[in-house]
């Protein structure tokens, strides 16, 4: 027992000094490009000072680091944060093939999704943290796009007639085949997993009237969307959709109707929620809560992207909970400005923050 105990204290000691090392490496790149450097030549009488150009010193660094171990690299970037992770590939060549094929979730805001924002018209887009840490950059895959759906890290989006997943934190992009619908109206999205999986399906619904719903659907490595329709009941238009467990997805109004699709039988079936006090034999009980109005929650009506006159249009996400029995849906909101002709129009989408690697020559 007290030699797996040294053993075990030396591992970690390891560890934390090669973390230590890559820390100083990020530390010494970050305060090299920020510093500036005067042009003019520095005389100095310490014969301590290294001749060295510091430009020489760093590449000496990195090349000493880029020899590591793949392996023991990927599991150093498996312990950092989303963002330094980011970081860590953009260091050197070895370190960004050596992370290349890591699904990297940010484990620091374990179920705590985070925000993205855009205008839509424009490539711009700010992300805000879990830890209310905003960054900014230029993504062109949101430019002009409409989400419809997010799912475990994944954007699911439409653009000039085309359907395609992409993860904001990869750049990593996967196209559907035969867009079945040309343009967005009022319909809403779900898929049951990641688009990787050998499982995953596609939903895409509308309102065609007030008495009847149109869905499309597509399965992984189906080339054709087949069409389901129904009919007879007084049907208001759904606000938000999510894979619900087994096969089903769930559509819901924003009131008390939620209707769900079973996509192996094709069945149909509608429900009125109302507070779950009891539990009589005939009642369903669903495993997850429902938040209609997280982001003016959260926000109280002005988060830290609106300005006095803005408005938004915002889609939710399934947060899994790692405590009690209930994951949390976060509903699809619409908050409309004053006065709407001189209005900026934003759309918002909550993300769960996770690198999804996909293969080069992956395909739907």
């Amino acid at each position: 027992m007290r030699r797996v105990l040294r053993v075990a204290l030396r591992a970690l000691t390891y560890y934390i000094d090669l973390f230590q090392a890559f820390w100083n490496i990020l530390c010494f790149k970050v305060s090299h490009a920020s510093t500036r450097v005067d042009p003019s030549p520095i005389e100095s009488s310490n014969s301590d000072v290294d001749p060295t150009p510091i430009d020489s010193r760093m590449a000496v660094e990195e090349e000493r680091w880029s020899y590591m171990p793949h392996d023991l690299l990927s599991k150093i970037a498996g312990e950092l944060g989303l963002m330094d992770f980011l970081s860590f590939r953009c260091v050197c060549k070895d370190w960004h093939i050596a992370s290349s094929k890591v699904s990297h979730e940010d484990n620091s805001s374990t179920c705590e999704p985070w925000f993205l924002v855009y205008e839509g018209e424009g490539s711009q887009c700010s992300l805000l943290s879990s830890k209310h840490k905003r960054y900014i950059s230029h993504t062109l895959e949101l430019e002009g796009a409409a989400c419809l759906a997010s799912y475990e890290g994944w954007l699911l989006l439409f653009r000039e007639g085309s359907l395609f997943f992409f993860c904001p934190f990869s750049k990593a992009k996967i196209e559907l085949p035969n867009c079945p619908i040309a343009e967005v109206t009022d319909h809403v999205a779900a898929f049951s997993s990641a688009p990787t999986a050998q499982n995953c399906t596609v939903v895409v619904l509308n309102r065609l009237s007030q008495f009847e719903l149109q869905l499309f659907m597509v399965c992984r490595g189906e080339k054709v969307w087949t069409r389901h329709s129904y009919e007879g009941y007084n049907f208001k238009t759904m606000r938000t959709a999510l894979f619900y467990e087994g096969d089903e997805f769930h559509f819901l109004d924003g009131k008390q109707g939620l209707v769900s699709f079973d996509s192996k039988s094709s069945e149909w079936k509608s429900y009125y929620l109302r507070p779950a006090t009891a539990s009589p034999a005939d009642v369903v009980v669903l495993s997850y809560r429902i938040s209609e109005n997280f982001f003016q929650h959260r926000n109280n009506g002005k988060g830290t992207f609106l300005e006095e006159n803005d408005s938004i249009s915002t889609v939710g996400t399934t947060v899994s909970r790692d405590t009690g029995n209930y994951d949390l849906l976060i509903g699809n909101e619409s908050i409309k400005a004053p006065k709407e002709s001189e209005s900026r129009h934003l759309k918002g989408v909550w993300i769960k923050p996770k690198y999804c690697y996909v293969p080069p020559d992956q395909t739907w």
